[in-house]
């Protein structure tokens, strides 16, 4: 790594030749931002600009070319990649070392007398003289062969990545570089860009540079090692990120298979960390990334993906279970006078159900609130597929009827322990309690105020006010056939924020209504088969009346 510092030394010896509207730039929207911050920032690319770094979009560009680099080093063809202010990149392995410059423009193509193109082999004079400094692109690129030279068994390689191509005029023609993919090619004495390298040049300091003195090799063979590269064009940036996401994906994943997938989203949080996190001497403009380095931020990354595509997969699964159990409702009742009413309401309830995963909503919350009356639970865990689909099925089919008895929507509650649906035209709050099939009134009693009383304060504060009614269902106990009214107590002390030194609400009870679902349920299956004389609703609300004991 000795040789890695002299570099850094000499790239640190020329900042002066940096433009300073791009160090501005870095120091403004890079420098000390977090990589949240800079992933937003490059979110926002827009192709059109131009101007390197002080363009987004050239910003963007250089970083995608060091990402696949990133990805050649995590197939084991480089030990290291080095970013040097953001546009030169340096990667190594062994005693072979790269140097890359990126350029990058709006347009696809540009002759190589145009501007920029033309920096490939322009030189600017010293001023007060005719002499000229070798700062042009290819002469800082081969330059580098001074620091790992040839005779103390390094092999240095350059590449120009461009966004475009360089065609060829009257005077220049640098079409045989982009066949230069290997490093290796002979160059004819009567090239044109040897013959612009051949030409007298001097340093910053004014003193005459001699390549074959400085990097012990003569022009000719120097440029026999550089490739023009033409790369994605700016135009086609969707092109460029989606087959690095791609590559990334194959490396990143290639234990699960191509179910999961890098975003070019997960590429601007892959350049924020880079940028926040491989940083060297505290400085965000020069980056020097290993292998371990990288592995830690991508393990972050893949760590994403996998909830992502959980996630995803899940709210699927949410949404087909749901049509599933909604589906088999209708089909097993789709022959009645009523059916078309019965399955208008059921299927607008199953959009509803949708709607709720969309937002966040979940099988498995519910299905541990319907079981156990809270989150904290393992009953979805411990249930098999069909035993979860029945619950649900039990309880869609009895939220639907209570929907058709009160002519109102049922709307999930945010309570976090008794599974709690409110009527959107009163202020009815409605709990589903699925038991044991041998529990019975008493039992289910008893489970429903330990539910209760360990349930947080903002649930105790939300019950406060309203009239409670819980659902029985799939118990055992024939003479449980009407609501019972029942007081739960010793509820646990209600403390409120702000009100601690005031008197506590430790006297609060809960009077709720306790409806035997089981046999309305059981009785349901006889409304569908009426004549059309009878009204529908008129029978589920007699049905109803007849275990609840209510007229609406």
């Amino acid at each position: 790594m000795d040789k890695l510092e002299q570099i850094i030394e000499h790239y640190i010896d020329n900042q002066e030749e940096k433009n300073a509207e791009n160090v501005a730039f870095l120091q403004e929207n890079v420098v000390g931002k977090s990589s949240d911050e800079i992933a937003t920032l490059l979110s926002n690319v827009i192709p059109e600009e131009t101007g390197g770094i002080v363009a987004i979009s050239g910003f963007y560009y250089q970083f995608l070319v060091a990402i696949e680099y990133i990805i050649e080093m995590l197939k084991d063809k480089w030990d290291y990649i080095f970013i040097e202010h953001l546009d030169d990149i340096v990667v190594g392995k062994g005693k072979m070392v790269r140097f890359v410059q990126v350029k990058s423009s709006e347009k696809v193509k540009m002759k190589a007398t145009d501007s920029p193109a033309s920096g490939l082999y322009l030189r600017s004079p010293i001023a007060g003289g005719t002499e000229r400094k070798n700062n042009s692109w290819i002469d800082k690129l081969v330059s580098k062969a001074e620091l790992l030279q040839q005779m103390n068994g390094y092999i240095t390689q350059f590449q120009l990545y461009s966004s475009y191509h360089f065609i060829k005029t009257g005077n220049y023609d640098f079409d045989v570089y982009t066949g230069n993919s290997n490093y290796n090619m002979d160059i004819a004495d009567n090239d044109d860009l040897l013959l612009k390298l051949s030409d007298p040049v001097c340093d910053k300091n004014g003193e005459r540079y001699d390549y074959e003195v400085k990097c012990g090799e003569k022009p000719k063979e120097l440029l026999k090692r550089f490739y023009l590269h033409t790369g994605i064009g700016l135009q086609d940036l969707e092109v460029f990120e989606n087959h690095l996401c791609m590559k990334l994906s194959e490396w990143l994943f290639s234990d699960v298979g191509d179910r999961v997938r890098v975003h070019p989203n997960d590429l601007n949080t892959l350049i924020g960390h880079l940028c926040t996190r491989c940083i060297y001497r505290d400085n965000a403009e020069r980056l020097l990334i290993t292998r371990d380095k990288l592995e830690e931020i991508l393990a972050e990354i893949r760590t994403r993906c996998l909830d992502s595509v959980e996630q995803t997969t899940e709210k699927h699964g949410n949404i087909s279970i749901i049509s599933k159990i909604i589906d088999s409702i209708v089909s097993e009742n789709e022959t009645g006078v009523h059916a078309p009413v019965f399955k208008d309401k059921l299927y607008t309830y199953r959009e509803y159900l949708r709607q709720w995963v969309d937002n966040g909503g979940n099988i498995r919350s519910l299905i541990e609130r319907y079981v156990d009356g809270t989150i904290r639970s393992s009953a979805y865990a411990n249930l098999k597929d069909l035993n979860r689909e029945q619950k649900l099925y039990d309880f869609f089919n009895i939220v639907f009827i209570m929907m058709i008895v009160k002519n109102s929507f049922l709307e999930f509650t945010d309570s976090n322990s008794l599974l709690t649906k409110k009527c959107t035209v009163s202020n009815l709050l409605f709990s589903f309690l699925s038991l044991e099939l041998r529990s019975n009134l008493e039992s289910g009693l008893q489970k429903l105020e330990s539910i209760i009383q360990q349930s947080d304060t903002n649930d105790h504060l939300y019950l406060l006010d309203k009239s409670l009614r819980v659902v029985f269902q799939n118990y055992t106990d024939r003479g449980f056939r009407e609501t019972v009214r029942h007081e739960v107590k010793n509820i646990p002390e209600i403390k409120l924020k702000g009100f601690e030194d005031e008197q506590p609400l430790n006297k609060v009870t809960y009077m709720v209504e306790v409806i035997p679902g089981k046999e309305i349920l059981g009785d349901f299956s006889e409304v569908l088969v009426l004549d059309e004389q009878h009204s529908f609703r008129d029978k589920m609300q007699e049905i109803w009346n007849q275990y609840c004991n209510e007229v609406n």
